[in-house]
């Protein structure tokens, strides 16, 4: 084996060996869905608005069934469901459908605020334990487990 072959040979090893670290690292920097799927988020702000626990009701939240893609939840007032797309970072909500109980302030408030921020979601994040739903940039509303 001449000098040349012992070089490609080293080279093809190294070159190969930058690839794998590079994807490795890109892949783990991805959020992966996993994080977010099959877990219930109880809503504590939307639209930069603080969201208390609801007196003797349920409190607002998601869940998000990753062998269906769809999600569900309740928004204040109402059940709500439709599906998503989820791919890496990005998270779209498709339209939604919900119960129709009467409520206070069903056109001015939590309920209304909430389901506009579901339909402006373009990406996640989750820092610090609290899912992160965004758009644009912005962050759109927040959710424990």
């Amino acid at each position: 084996m001449g000098k040349r072959s012992v070089f490609y040979g080293w080279a093809v090893l190294f070159v190969t060996w930058v690839v794998f670290c590079n994807v490795s690292q890109a892949g783990d920097s991805l959020p992966g869905a996993a994080g977010i799927e099959d877990t219930k988020w109880l809503l504590t702000e939307v639209s930069g608005t603080p969201v208390s626990p609801l007196a003797g009701e349920k409190q607002p939240h998601i869940m998000l069934d990753a062998e269906m893609k769809k999600v569900s939840g309740f928004a204040g007032c109402n059940n709500f469901f439709a599906g998503y797309e989820i791919d890496g970072a990005g998270l779209k909500f498709g339209p939604a459908g919900s119960t129709r109980m009467a409520c206070p302030d069903l056109e001015t408030g939590l309920e209304t605020e909430f389901l506009k921020a579901l339909d402006k979601t373009r990406g996640w994040e989750i820092r610090d334990n609290v899912l992160l739903l965004l758009g644009g940039g912005d962050v759109l509303s927040r959710f424990t487990k």
